[in-house]
């Protein structure tokens, strides 16, 4: 599973482009993040959306906080089962695939705006 491309609204996985939000799993499975502003406000991230992740049990959650880094996690994060990084999306992406490529079990929800 790679990340083949990412840009200012939108991010191709495997050849398949999604321009909405993200959630990848360690297994390669894809889903559009749900609720995003509407549930959630905007540019907030959710405890209960990592801990989705951390189901999959991942060594690494990435969180890709948009292309200027404007989205914020809420103070109810607290990971403790697994390695978190928070990083601007570009970098998350890169990170992703740098992770992908040393084989650890890696998950992430990828911001593709702001």
């Amino acid at each position: 599973m790679k990340i083949d491309n990412f840009r200012f609204g939108s991010i191709v996985i495997n050849g398949k482009k999604y321009t909405h939000d993200i959630l990848i799993y360690p297994d390669g499975k894809v889903e559009q993040r749900k609720g995003g502003i509407w549930r959630f406000g905007p540019h907030s991230i959710k405890g209960e959306e990592i801990e989705k992740l951390l189901e999959a049990q991942p060594e690494v959650v990435l969180v890709g906080i948009g292309t200027q880094g404007r989205a914020r996690l809420s103070k109810d994060i607290a990971v403790k089962e697994a390695e978190l990084a928070v990083l601007n999306s570009k970098e998350a992406v890169q990170r992703f695939n740098e992770l992908f490529d040393q084989e650890k079990r890696v998950a992430a929800l990828i911001h593709i705006t702001c």
